[in-house]
């Protein structure tokens, strides 16, 4: 097949593209109606807060997290009673969908006295390491444990002693991992070099095989060194911060390492304002070599603590003044996090007093590698009642991220803490694609062009009778594709691009076959489910099981019967709500209570009667917004103000006058051969939405026009 016309597609937006747009796009505001005002958001939740782990009566008292480069995770926290009525290092594996891979684990194997302080990394592949304090394990008193597993969460041989000097304490251990899995670990030691605490180091190749001896990382003995953190690049180069006297209170430093444990440079004092305590708080290196230190101090937020950053090049140069990363100074802001894409860009969180006005919550703040703030700040937790603390944040290549923190939750009766976590999709506009005769042709690198299939993405899925459908069914914060055959949907429920089968992906029966397919999110559970839309109502599967359940699943009327269905997140609350078009009008749902409001909802003009109506997010900010296609061209509102701005909107040629339009989030991948078909379908079920065919009273297309009076409105040029 001959794809030479897809190829010489070009963008009609210059100079600026969509994705630079998502920084400088200025919000405008609504000028027909009274929509709330917007805010640029960094990130979007996938999904809602969920409980990874509790143990009734009992509190965790730690909690940090690893990622791979695909977003595999694993949560790895104490608790001091579940381990056999003593304190214990516990784990859990989740997939990139936030999936579960498997029960919570015990890692420690010895359960005599106290193992706290765990600390994890994992290496791109998914193999990672746990160590941990264990309190009286060789008899002496505190030492370092730590265990190896596989990326299926395999142990890779026994725990192992981490320290070699076992005379009085060695505590609050760190570990970093670079790509290929050999690992560091430091910890604070008392007595061995002199009669305070310092911090040791020792290297492991992939194996777990101990690289030299354990070695002394400070050169400044003076009072206590402690405690430590320790971050490695892809390279296995590291960098180790630390407390320690700047000659006022204590103060951060900080030592550059090589991939051979040699110190490059002499260490270095990261605060540049010694008055007041500073607190070393974490760390984090991108695959050039760049590093972020994080900390905490009370010298400069004018308000008790505040949370503050430094960034430095591979060669340990200052980039930039230092940065105040939290915006609310009111009160504590401490106890701060941090994690790293391999591009520099990075997200901090932290715990902060009373700013949500019920004891301490858990906030964050997305930055790019220059050290600009991405968005603002943005608060993590939903549950509000009581402390919400001690968060860890871990990022992927592609900018997802998932925080964890402790806070109370009421599960079966337990009065303690939760380990808890809410995940997030770095915040980027929709892609475009089209399907053309059973092919669905994606803009996967982003770029508003087709670029082949080495780079944008091609799959084969359904016939060309199809109807194509997109949606994240699997709860990845990516868009999977799937097609409807006379009422039944096929879904590509594994995200591979392939029909599998019933058994891998998803086949079922959801309306019949005059209905129009709807895909939405209608419970903010991170996971796309279906509906269908028959004669101006609305048909929601609300309860995600892929049936019609009267009495729990949704059915409304909203519009008349020769409208055309919209699907979007009008309010950035993350559930989808409902609207329709109507001869180049857009109606929508807007306060999500499924029912038609004047004055409340909107009603706006964007396109002409003949366009096709389109929805998504074009600028980040976490709302859908218009869009229509006319002749293989999207017309993009991407500044988001409902109406066409030529010069600030786009034009973006992608497809020809007899594709389909789509609209999602692509993840960057390989692309199958689009060789797979479905199975010609003769048998469908009964429908099983006709026993609520009658129950709803359908709004005429007059009593709809009459609610609210429209504004005079520019719409999109008839010609180019």
């Amino acid at each position: 097949m001959n794809f030479d016309w897809l190829r010489t597609l070009r963008s009609e937006l210059s100079p600026l593209s969509r994705r630079s747009l998502r920084r400088s796009v200025p919000r405008l505001p609504h000028m027909d109606l009274a929509l709330e005002s917007r805010t640029l958001l960094s990130a979007i939740p996938i999904g809602q807060e969920t409980i990874v782990s509790y143990f009734s009566g009992s509190s965790p008292d730690s909690v940090e997290m690893a990622m791979d480069a695909d977003g595999d995770y694993v949560i790895t926290w104490s608790n001091p009673n579940q381990d056999s009525g003593t304190s214990g290092i516990f784990a859990r594996q989740y997939n990139a969908a936030g999936i579960p891979q498997g029960p919570e684990f015990r890692v420690n194997t010895f359960t005599t006295g106290t193992q706290i302080a765990p600390d994890i990394a994992m290496d791109d592949a998914g193999n990672f390491v746990i160590v941990w304090e264990s309190h009286m394990l060789d008899g002496t008193g505190i030492e370092i444990f730590g265990q190896r597993y596989d990326s299926a969460g395999a142990p890779q041989g026994g725990e192992f002693h981490v320290n070699t000097w076992t005379t009085n304490s060695q505590s609050q251990p760190s570990v970093a991992m670079d790509a290929d899995g050999d690992f560091v670990v430091t910890w604070s030691s008392l007595h061995q070099a002199t009669t305070g605490l310092d911090v040791y180091g020792q290297r492991y190749d992939s194996n777990g095989v101990k690289q030299g001896g354990e070695f002394l990382i400070n050169t400044t003995t003076f009072e206590n060194q402690a405690p430590s953190r320790v971050t490695m690049d892809q390279d296995g180069d590291f960098v180790v911060v630390w407390n320690a006297f700047d000659g006022n209170d204590f103060g951060v430093f900080g030592q550059r390492f090589n991939a051979l444990g040699t110190p490059q440079g002499t260490e270095f004092l990261v605060n540049t304002f010694t008055s007041g305590a500073q607190r070393a708080s974490d760390l984090k290196m991108d695959a050039a070599g760049n590093f972020v230190v994080l900390w905490e101090t009370s010298s400069l937020d004018m308000s008790l603590f505040g949370v503050f950053a430094q960034r430095y090049n591979a060669a340990g140069t200052p980039l930039g003044p230092y940065i105040q990363v939290n915006t609310w100074v009111s009160k504590d802001q401490s106890d701060s996090s941090l994690d790293m894409q391999p591009n520099g860009d990075f997200v901090v969180t932290w715990t902060s007093f009373l700013q949500d006005g019920s004891l301490n919550g858990v906030y964050a703040q997305s930055f790019f590698a220059d050290g600009q703030f991405d968005g603002v700040e943005f608060q993590v937790h939903t549950t509000t009642t009581g402390h919400q603390h001690s968060s860890a944040v871990a990022v992927d290549d592609e900018g997802d991220f998932v925080i964890v923190w402790l806070g109370p939750q009421a599960v079966e009766g337990n009065s303690g803490d939760s380990v808890m976590m809410q995940r997030y999709r770095e915040s980027q506009s929709d892609d475009l694609g089209v399907w053309r005769s059973s092919g669905f042709y994606l803009d996967a690198n982003h770029s508003d062009t087709w670029n082949g299939t080495g780079l944008d993405t091609l799959n084969g899925f359904g016939i060309a009778s199809d109807t194509p459908l997109v949606g994240d069914w699997n709860g990845d914060g990516f868009s999977d594709i799937g097609v409807w055959r006379n009422g039944i949907f096929y879904l590509d429920a594994n995200g591979n691009g392939v029909w599998d089968g019933a058994s891998t992906d998803r086949r079922f029966n959801f309306g019949i076959s005059s209905d129009t397919p709807l895909v939405g999110d209608w419970n903010n559970d991170g996971f796309d489910d279906v509906g269908v839309w028959r004669s101006g109502k609305f048909y929601l599967d609300l309860n995600g099981n892929q049936q019609w359940d009267s009495g729990l699943d949704a059915f409304f009327s909203f519009g008349s019967s020769s409208d055309t269905p919209i699907i979007g997140d009008w309010n950035a609350d993350g559930v989808d709500d409902v609207g329709v078009w109507r001869a180049g009008k857009f109606y929508l749902d807007a306060n999500g209570n499924r029912a038609w409001n004047s004055g409340v909802d909107a009603f706006f003009s964007f396109g002409i009667s003949t366009d096709k109506p389109i929805i998504g997010d074009w600028n980040g900010d976490g709302m859908d917004d218009p869009a229509v296609w006319r002749t293989g061209k999207f017309y993009l509102d991407l500044d988001g103000n409902r109406t066409w701005n030529s010069g600030t909107d786009a034009v973006i040629r992608f497809g020809s006058l007899n594709d389909s339009p789509l609209i999602g989030y692509w993840k960057t991948k390989a692309a199958p051969p689009p060789t797979a078909t479905l199975p010609t379908i003769t048998l469908i079920s009964d429908p099983p939405l006709s026993q609520a065919s009658n129950t709803a009273t359908e709004e005429s297309a007059a009593y709809l026009v009459s609610l609210i009076a429209p504004q005079k409105r520019k719409t999109l040029p008839t010609t180019e």
